[in-house]
């Protein structure tokens, strides 16, 4: 029996030998054994490795050009004078995070700076300054000195909070930074001159702007001339008006009402000052001062009521040329007929372009007195809120154009 058990044993082991010999064979000639558990076996260990890099590879390929699309949206001089500011002015974004839908359209943005002083958000100017660029408000005299008021307003009326703001209005480009520059001296702050310097490595080729404002060869807000190019002078006081309420910008926006046709016409004869032309090259500068600021008195104060009130306070305190047509506005303001005074103040335009045409000067000056189509056009309509006027005014100065062409 003992023989027999182990000649069993031993057939048993020859048997087995000899399965796992034909297995490796066969995995060795390439065919697939067709136990499952193998095949489970065989699957993680030649998938795993090429899963281990594909994670490390992609964030590497994701997280490396995220920061290219950034820098373009500067301008190169930022990027390459002042690198270590970049973290700062990336920032600048998270503010206007909300005010994109309150400045999406032109009209909006103007909506939101005529109504400033209801709602009076500082923190929300930087991203108006750079909607104001975007939509190419800088580009045009009358909205750009409008503007740079209005901003020169709100730095004046926040002491506390001037220097950081005007951080924010950058990155700009080269030309558009004078009139941040210019906002803060005709904000009237007593550090005007220390946040110029401030200002002063974030505009390296406005130096000279700079220097002119500090060594007092520019003028201030308050100091502008009237009578030589005075229109964008009114703009950027009403602007400041805009942002403030302070009476000081429209009074001084009065002066300008000498030069003003009135109703009597007393103290102005167009024929006079037409007939000293040749020595007198501004008096078509001053029709246009004279003309904006009677018509921008009077559309304003149906916009806002509290001028009248203003308006009733100096008629007693200004002297005969300045109270008549003073006078006139605010009889037109009292019952919203503005629009007269427009009329006839492009009455005066009109007489302004026919008599410089005959001159031999022609068209060159014919086209500066059309300017006060644009001047009294746009400004007031905008305080008006009449936006089938001002949507041309903002979107390519229509009706300066319509002017000249008219005049030819």
């Amino acid at each position: 029996m003992r023989i027999a058990a182990f000649i069993a044993l031993a057939v048993s082991g020859v048997v087995g030998l000899a399965g796992a010999c034909a297995a490796q064979s066969d995995n060795a000639t390439g065919v697939l054994p067709r136990s499952t558990t193998i095949v489970k076996q065989a699957t993680p260990q030649r998938l795993g490795p090429p899963q281990a890099p594909a994670p490390v590879a992609v964030p590497e390929q994701v997280q490396t050009p995220a920061p290219a699309p950034v820098q373009p949206s500067f301008q190169p001089a930022y990027v390459t004078t002042q690198p270590s500011e970049a973290p700062a002015l990336e920032a600048s974004p998270s503010p206007p995070a909300s005010p994109p839908a309150a400045f999406s359209t032109t009209e909006k943005l103007m909506d939101w700076v005529l109504n400033y002083r209801k709602h009076r958000n500082p923190s929300m100017v930087p991203a108006a300054v750079q909607a104001m660029n975007a939509y190419g408000l800088f580009g045009d005299e009358e909205k750009a000195w409008f503007c740079t008021g209005f901003i020169a307003g709100v730095l004046g009326s926040n002491p506390k909070q001037g220097s950081a703001l005007v951080t924010k209005m950058f990155p700009l480009p080269d030309k558009e930074q004078g009139f941040i520059i210019r906002a803060i001296v005709y904000s009237g702050r007593p550090d005007w001159r220390e946040m110029l310097e401030k200002i002063s490595p974030r505009t390296p080729l406005r130096r000279p702007l700079i220097d002119d404002f500090l060594s007092g060869k520019r003028p201030t807000l308050m100091e502008l001339e009237l009578d030589h190019g005075g229109s964008p002078g009114i703009y950027a006081l009403w602007g400041y008006y805009v942002a403030t309420g302070q009476h000081e910008p429209v009074v001084r926006i009065m002066q300008a009402l000498r030069w003003s046709k009135n109703k009597k016409d007393s103290s102005f004869s167009f024929g006079k000052i037409f007939s000293g032309w040749g020595s007198d090259p501004s008096a078509v500068e001053k029709i246009t001062t004279g003309g904006t600021a009677k018509w921008t008195l009077a559309s304003y104060a149906e916009r806002d009521r509290e001028l009248i009130k203003l308006y009733r306070a100096e008629y007693e305190r200004q002297p005969e040329d300045i109270a008549q047509p003073l006078q006139d506005v605010i009889a037109a303001a009292e019952i919203f007929e503005s629009e007269k005074i427009r009329k006839d103040q492009f009455g005066a335009i009109e007489d302004a372009q026919r008599r410089q045409m005959s001159n031999e000067a022609g068209m060159t000056k014919g086209a500066t007195a059309g300017s006060i189509a644009i001047a009294t056009g746009c400004v007031a309509a905008t305080a008006l809120g009449q936006a089938y006027i001002t949507l041309p005014c903002v979107l390519g100065g229509a009706l300066y154009t319509g002017a000249v062409k008219l005049a030819q």
